[in-house]
């Protein structure tokens, strides 16, 4: 559910019913229940539920906060991780300038090949499906660069380094795919998130403000306030989908790259 709201419905439905929809269906929630309890207005128990209400209030600000926050340093790190897969080839490309022109250009072809088919595929890594070529690249790679027979130490600094890269190409990728896929908040963070948002604003109805206009004002505030919230939740869950999704420029940005030093 969390991941078809990121990546299959458009941000701005998900905003207006969560920002707007949320505080409507909550003031109207409001007017039901002190038509029904027309008590409550007189406010005879509000330093209790001022109490309640603020002291969940701070509890749900603080879980809310720590989840926003821990969501966008996951965001960080996974856009660390692409970009830590696009340079691991792109240095080994740059690092066979100390081979032969034929065996520099097969290591360019291979790394430009694994970028490209990494763009190729990118609806696909985000939705957590193997692409066969991106493997097969690497192993072009293998095959090249294992093929060397190094004539100066320079050479054999290259062929030792590039091995460890190609290596560590496999885990980058499958970090990559596992951080595209994955959503980074657990099920029962979320069940904890939306039932702390309920009770919150379960307690605002309680509140008796014989204002009306005042009193509406108020709970369509702290719904707006939960919304905005739970939004900025969904959209930073999924690094690759949503508003504020990352994008392949690392590989973008280097296929441009190897294909001007072409």
């Amino acid at each position: 559910m969390a991941k078809w709201l990121a990546a299959e419905l458009p941000e701005w439905v998900t905003l207006i019913a969560l920002v707007i929809g949320l505080p409507v269906l909550m003031v109207l929630l409001e007017s039901l229940v002190h038509r029904r309890l027309p008590h409550w207005r007189r406010g005879e128990h509000n330093d209790a539920t001022g109490i309640m209400l603020s002291a969940a209030a701070v509890v749900y600000s603080v879980a809310i906060g720590l989840c926003v926050v821990t969501l966008w340093e996951k965001r960080n790190d996974a856009r660390v991780a692409t970009e830590a897969e696009a340079l691991n080839l792109l240095a080994v490309a740059e690092g066979g300038r100390v081979c032969d022109p034929q065996v520099r250009a097969a290591i360019d072809a291979g790394v430009l090949a694994y970028n490209r088919d990494v763009l190729a595929a990118w609806p696909q890594r985000v939705r957590g499906e193997a692409v066969p070529a991106v493997g097969e690249a690497v192993d072009s790679l293998l095959t090249v660069i294992g093929g060397i027979t190094p004539q100066t130490a320079a050479q054999e600094a290259f062929v030792r380094d590039a091995m460890e890269r190609l290596t560590r190409a496999t885990e980058l990728r499958a970090e990559a795919v596992r951080l595209a896929h994955d959503q980074q908040l657990p099920d029962v963070v979320w069940i904890s998130v939306l039932i702390g948002s309920m009770v919150v604003l379960s307690l605002c109805v309680t509140c008796g403000v014989r204002d009306d206009m005042l009193r509406r004002v108020l709970v369509g505030g702290v719904a707006a306030t939960i919304g905005v919230n739970v939004f900025l939740a969904v959209e930073l869950n999924y690094p690759f989908a949503g508003a504020v999704r990352i994008e392949p420029e690392s590989y973008e940005r280097v296929v441009a790259h190897l294909e001007q030093s072409r």
